[in-house]
Formats: structure tokens, C-alpha cells, sequence
């Protein structure tokens, strides 16, 4: 073997092996990716959702929704299995309760009853299709009732008002810490 060919073979050893170290280093940076397909975790979240609350608003705030003005139509539509309906989209949950988002107001969420009564109004800092953004829940006289940090179109963070966690949504169930299911959903597409 001859020194050129010597030399050669080094050089290229020794880029070998460096790229090798190289990819040995970044092992650990590839190990942090997250399991269980959350994409973020609870106490992020929960920072992110607590750092600029209002936690009152007017009594009166949302009296024009206090009685669903459609809800023969947006109920019958749920129990048919549609989401959409005109010019709002649906959501039914599996104990029975149901919300409405307006196409022309992207920063509000109306939650009733079986019976069409409010009970819970969601108030968004940025539209409901910008991510991640925070939800504040308020009962139909503005008092706060909860919080909630949506990552994605398919995850979310419940908090309660001492800022516990209630529950993870992730797709269309919502988990307590223990990995329980505490309710289904079926939204709009």
C-alpha cells in the first residue's frame, strides 16, 4: 500500500467516523419527541392559557343567546347526524348538551342544554381556526367558568378556574389524567 493510498483511506475514515459521531450526537435531541400524539404538555398549556384572563364580563353579555333561537333545527339536525346547518356548524356531546359556532363570528362558542337553554359561552383570543389559541368559558351571566388552551383542530386543555386540569380532548374524547374517557363529541367536518 502506498502513502497516497494510505492517506486516502485516512481522509476518508476520518470523515466516516465524524459523520457517524455526528449522528450519535443528536440521538438525545431525537428522544424528546413527544408520545401519545400530544403535541404539547399540560403545563404549558397551562401557562399559555392562564397569562392574560378576564375573569368576569358583563351580566348581560350574552342575553341574546340565553334561549337558542334555533334550537328545533339544530337539535333535529344532531340527532340526524349533521354538523352544519345554514350558517353555523354543530357539535353534539354524549351527554347530551350541543354547541354552536356561527360562520360570522369566529371568536364565540355557544354551549345549551337538551332543551335549548345556555349554559356556557366560550370566548376566544383569536379566530377559532388559528392555533394555537385560548378559550375562555364564561355561564350566560359572565362569570368564569373555565379555560381551555386548543392546540389543534384535534387537541385541547381543560382548566377549571385554580387552574387544575379537567380534562385532555384529543380527536373527539376528552380524558381526565388517569386516561378515563369523560365524554365523546361528534363535530362539524
Amino acid at each position: 500500500m502506498t502513502f497516497e493510498v494510505f492517506l486516502l483511506y485516512y481522509l476518508i475514515m476520518k470523515k466516516f467516523l465524524l459523520i457517524i459521531f455526528i449522528m450519535f450526537l443528536a440521538l438525545p435531541a431525537s428522544a424528546l419527541v413527544l408520545q401519545g400524539n400530544a403535541e404539547i404538555n399540560a403545563e404549558i398549556a397551562r401557562e399559555e392559557t392562564f397569562s392574560n384572563v378576564n375573569y368576569a364580563l358583563g351580566p348581560n353579555e350574552f342575553k341574546e343567546y340565553w334561549i337558542d333561537p334555533n334550537h328545533l333545527a339544530n337539535y333535529g339536525a344532531l340527532k340526524v347526524g349533521n354538523n352544519k346547518v345554514e350558517n353555523r356548524y354543530l357539535a353534539l356531546f354524549s351527554d347530551g348538551t350541543y354547541g354552536v359556532r356561527y360562520m360570522n363570528d369566529l371568536y364565540h362558542n355557544y354551549y345549551y342544554d337538551q332543551k335549548g337553554k345556555l349554559f356556557k359561552v366560550d370566548v376566544l383570543n383569536k379566530p377559532f381556526n388559528v392555533y394555537p389559541h385560548s378559550s375562555i368559558a364564561y355561564n350566560k351571566y359572565g362569570a368564569f367558568k373555565n379555560a381551555t388552551y386548543v392546540v389543534s383542530k384535534y387537541e385541547q386543555y381543560l382548566y377549571d378556574s385554580k387552574k387544575n386540569l379537567m380534562g385532555h380532548w384529543v380527536d373527539n374524547a376528552c380524558y381526565d389524567e388517569d386516561g378515563n374517557v369523560l365524554m365523546l363529541r361528534k363535530n362539524a367536518q
